[in-house]
């Protein structure tokens, strides 16, 4: 039992027991008070002023009892918000005046108020496997460091009509046609590192390596329509080192979402397509690379931000980015046989993405996103010469995907997602498998 309501019961007690006493004697004497000595008055004046000293430590008593209550069920709503509304109302002694009970009535009602405000204010929680789709579409700031191999495989086709001609009495076409057919299978192998420094800023490092196996096929073999003159080409090299900063510039609360600033910089580690040796076929009608390219040859720089909001179970994010690439200068700029120096700019592009993710349970999520990205054309300076823009390097990106995630343990997670291109530009289709493994 509370020591101090020991000591209280100890004195509120004692003084019960004695007033009756005091009262009995006093009625023992009837009417003749007025034949009382002086001496008589004197003890009973003594005998009133010890009946109210004890009265008066009664009453501080009850008051401090009275507090010890209010503070309990105080601290019962705070560990209980969830149960507000079925706490135990406080007790107020009768003795108390009514002008005491009223102020601390209303602060009772501020500390149930305040309560209500503060779990208003505090985001949903969210479960791990949300975590784990929200850390590759925004960020998470509660792992300290994460280790992510992944393994992305994209399959892309292109269909091209060739005419090499002109229309006569605009309905005869006399020239050749060509139909060209380019097919890419590209596999990718990242691993990446994030490193949180505390939950405002987050550090990110990726190292991708690339393996492309290409087919090219023109109609047109020894002047036939019904034949197909073919070409493979296939190799694997490091891609483009990239590194990245993140800055959470708002937490998540329940008005305002999770709002985190990003900047990435792309290093040109990776096999430049320019300078790469063409070959032709001996029929001309097929022109191919004999090399594999495995990154962009400029350094390129990115900034954005990304929101997320939770509705439980529920998660919405929305990404916007813009980048830009480096003017560089290379020995050659085609493939032709012989040096034709000069500087690239591969232009600027600016990407959007949006989704929705919801937790199926505490290990099992699943994933809609959709994005999309609009590249600039890219423009060329030979030696000595004026810029001009290359055609068809203008493109627009855009893909459906859907995922679903599992944690197949308190660490180590499993990422998936399958991707559907909506534009000539994107890849036919892309699947992609990601371990993510917090420390």
């Amino acid at each position: 039992m509370n020591k101090k309501w020991t000591s209280a019961a100890a004195v509120v007690l004692p003084s019960l027991l004695v007033m009756p006493a005091y009262a009995a004697d006093t009625h023992s004497q009837p009417a003749s008070l007025s034949t009382l000595s002086e001496q008589d008055i004197a003890e009973l004046k003594q005998k009133l002023i010890q009946l109210n000293q004890q009265i008066k430590l009664q009453q501080q008593t009850i008051n401090q009892m009275a507090q010890q209550v209010l503070k309990q069920e105080a601290l019962i709503r705070q560990t209980t918000t969830t149960e507000v509304a079925s706490a135990t109302p406080q007790t107020v002694s009768p003795a108390e005046p009514q002008a005491t009970q009223r102020p601390r009535t209303e602060s009772s009602q501020q500390t149930v108020a305040s309560s209500h405000v503060s779990e208003r204010k505090k985001a949903p929680d969210r479960a791990r496997s949300t975590d784990d789709v929200l850390q590759e579409a925004h960020n998470v700031f509660t792992r300290k460091f994460t280790v992510e191999p992944s393994f992305t495989y994209s399959y892309y086709s292109r269909k091209d009509l060739i005419l090499r001609g002109f229309l006569a009495l605009d309905a005869i076409f006399l020239g050749n046609l060509n139909l060209d057919r380019i097919r890419t299978n590209t596999t990718q192998l990242d691993l990446t590192t994030r490193y949180t420094l505390n939950d405002a800023w987050q550090f990110e490092i990726g190292l991708p390596y690339l393996y492309r196996w290409s087919q090219y096929d023109s109609v047109g073999e020894g002047n036939s329509s019904q034949r197909y003159e073919t070409a493979k080409i296939s190799g694997g090299q490091i891609g483009d080192v990239s590194a990245a900063v993140y800055y959470r510039l708002n937490t998540e609360s329940y008005d305002w979402p999770d709002w985190v600033w990003n900047f990435r910089v792309r290093a040109p580690t990776g096999k430049d397509p320019f300078g790469i040796a063409l070959e032709t076929s001996d029929s001309g009608n097929l022109t191919y690379p004999t090399e594999m390219a495995s990154g962009s040859g400029v350094w390129s720089v990115s900034t954005g931000f990304s929101l997320a909001k939770t509705f439980d179970p529920a998660i919405v994010f929305f990404n916007l980015n813009y980048g830009a690439s480096f003017k560089e200068e290379f020995d050659d700029l085609s493939g032709a046989a012989g040096k034709s120096p000069g500087e690239i700019d591969l232009g600027n592009y600016l990407d959007y993405s949006l989704g929705l993710a919801f937790a199926v349970s505490e290990r099992m999520s699943l994933s809609m996103s959709f994005n999309q990205r609009f590249y600039s054309k890219t423009k060329q300076r030979p030696e000595g010469g004026e810029w001009e823009k290359i055609p068809r390097t203008d493109t627009n990106t855009a893909s459906l995907g859907i995922g679903a995630t599992l944690a197949l343990s308190p660490n180590l997670s499993m990422v998936t997602s399958i991707g559907a291109g909506l534009t000539e530009d994107s890849p036919d289709y892309q699947i992609s498998l990601r371990f993510p493994y917090r420390f």
